[in-house]
């Protein structure tokens, strides 16, 4: 069993690099959209519900899609659906834990509505189809983009 500990070990050693490396690139990516923000004169918000939002989720992606090339469907659905879940309960709840943050009531209250109708339309569609081929992907990306525009108003 000693090769066992070994590999234990190599792989820990691997994860926890992989840990200060998402650190780093989250601690440059924040400084980043901050000088975006002053360079564009656009809110910091906007910056990262679009550009910071899309970064983060192309990890996702690249598993979503490994998966469903793999013919893995639960896989996916179960990762869409978790990670959704925890973005939206423990990504929020852990910041203000560490250190409290004050929110526009107006800008929480149109994104929460949007991200509600947002959810609302992809259940439905997921419901009433119990498929997802091109026609829903179009769908969800045009009610992405969509987001845009009720944001940017």
């Amino acid at each position: 069993m000693p090769g066992t500990n070994r590999r234990y070990f190599y792989h820990f050693r691997k994860a926890a690099l992989g840990f200060i490396g998402v650190a780093i690139g989250a601690y440059i990516v924040i400084q980043s959209v901050i000088a975006l923000s002053a360079v564009f004169q656009i809110s910091e918000y906007l910056i990262s519900f679009f550009l910071v939002a899309i970064g983060t989720s192309l990890p996702e992606l690249v598993v979503d899609l490994t998966a469903v090339r793999r013919q893995q469907y639960k896989l996916a659905m179960g990762d869409i659906i978790g990670s959704c879940i925890f973005d939206a309960c423990f990504s929020i709840g852990i910041g203000p834990l560490i250190s409290p943050i004050t929110v526009s009531g107006e800008l929480a209250t149109i994104t929460g509505l949007y991200a509600i109708f947002g959810s609302i339309m992809v259940i439905l569609t997921l419901a009433l189809r119990e498929k997802v081929d091109r026609i829903s992907g179009a769908f969800f990306i045009f009610l992405y983009l969509l987001s845009y525009l009720i944001l940017r108003a």
